[in-house]
């Protein structure tokens, strides 16, 4: 039986990791010189909010080793194998501490770079899953993964600016004299990697241009699925949802808070909008 594994930047449908029996290894959240463990030791919301109070710019930190090494052995059964799925290679050093665990652990582990993060990662664990489910070998869940990221995208908002800028994501001189303006950014991950792709001045050109540009990632949408995760900010979410609902039709629209590890760098008010094909009746 194939085990799964992944980190804690993979949003997914709500109860689906409990469920499938998904293991998954927390990041590290740093703010104002306090640790916490998202997840287990402070829930979603209240580390949100602390990363949007912070002082200082808040800092994360992968999964160890350790704590990988303690996913694949937890519930483990003997001969059994593990597939883990993590964040990015190009955004955290989950990739990095997975392969490092992998190497000592007891069990056969394969890793997979998602290059992706948030709901479009989450996709990605939930279309392994259900494939192992179904028999498919681990080759052929990674034949099909790397199909599936061919055909999925993240887009995101940023309503603020500042810790972008702090962390190097975003110019400094370009990022104040964008907020300045009331410019908003449009960013994608693309090839792994975040990059800024547009601009626009104020919420109702920004949304138009978001719309336009989710709407150019596929011809059809009702094999599709859309991700929203937002940093508290449940009413343009809500609109996103609505809106695309009623233009596209997708097959599902899911939404949540965004992961505190990726909050740090979107900021209050900031959305992460995924696509991809419906897990459920890819492959």
């Amino acid at each position: 039986m194939l085990k799964i594994v992944t980190d804690s930047c993979a949003d997914m449908e709500e109860n689906f990791s409990r469920e499938h029996n998904i293991t998954i290894a927390h990041l590290h959240l740093q703010v104002d010189g306090q640790d916490f463990t998202p997840g287990l030791d402070i829930d979603t919301d209240q580390a949100l909010t602390r990363i949007a109070a912070a002082q200082e710019m808040p800092k994360t930190s992968q999964p160890t080793p350790h704590a990988y090494q303690q996913a694949f052995q937890q519930n483990n059964q003997s001969n059994d194998e593990a597939l883990c799925l993590t964040l990015s290679s190009d955004l955290s050093g989950s990739f990095n501490s997975a392969n490092l665990a992998a190497q000592s652990s007891d069990i056969t582990v394969h890793t997979h770079d998602t290059r992706m993060g948030s709901f479009a990662e989450g996709f990605q664990v939930m279309l392994a899953t259900l494939l192992s489910e179904r028999g498919k070998s681990v080759a052929e869940i990674k034949a099909a993964l790397q199909d599936y990221y061919q055909k999925s995208s993240i887009i995101v908002i940023l309503e603020k600016y500042d810790n972008a800028i702090k962390s190097g994501r975003v110019n400094k001189y370009a990022g104040k004299i964008i907020e300045k303006l009331n410019i908003r950014g449009i960013i994608e991950v693309l090839e792994g990697k975040v990059v800024m792709v547009d601009k626009a001045r104020g919420a109702d050109k920004t949304f138009q241009k978001m719309l336009e540009r989710i709407a150019n990632k596929a011809e059809d949408f009702s094999q599709m699925v859309i991700g929203i995760a937002h940093f508290q900010n449940p009413e343009m979410a809500e609109k996103y949802r609505s809106t695309l609902d009623e233009l596209l039709h997708p097959a599902k629209i899911y939404m949540g808070l965004i992961n505190p590890a990726i909050g740090v760098y979107c900021d209050k008010g900031g959305l992460v909008i995924s696509v991809a094909p419906n897990p459920y009746t890819f492959a």
